[in-house]
């Protein structure tokens, strides 16, 4: 399988958590997976550190999830979900200073096709 296609099941796998919440363990556990055997292929591909680290962050290793976001922007990523996503992640385990300068560059930005939003509760981080 290529990268484009390991983020494309990737992406498959976490939107079949939002119809059957039985699956969220094993559809991460394998999205996690993927994700990680792309990266071993492809370590500075963009969709993939970005699908990375979100996946990270909604299994709530939020600061091993900055870590992929970062270095998807740092290599020039201008995905909306690099930065919404390093906010999510950011505001779990730093300040709230910090999560929100990447959540306002999110607004200006365009969404990837092969990428996704991380799951955000403002009440219940």
């Amino acid at each position: 399988m290529n990268i484009k296609n390991i983020n494309k099941q990737a992406k498959i796998l976490i939107d079949g958590t939002w119809q059957n919440s039985a699956k969220w363990h094993q559809n991460f556990d394998e999205a996690r997976r993927l994700l990680e055997g792309a990266l071993a292929m492809a370590p500075n591909d963009k969709s993939t550190l970005i699908n990375y680290g979100t996946v990270l962050c909604d299994m709530g290793n939020h600061k091993e999830a900055t870590t992929y976001l970062k270095k998807a922007i740092d290599q020039g990523s201008e995905n909306k979900h690099a930065f919404y996503n390093l906010g999510v992640a950011l505001i779990n385990c730093s300040t709230h200073e910090n999560a929100m300068v990447y959540m306002k560059k999110a607004k200006s930005k365009k969404a990837g096709a092969l990428t996704w939003e991380a799951y955000f509760d403002p009440m219940g981080h």
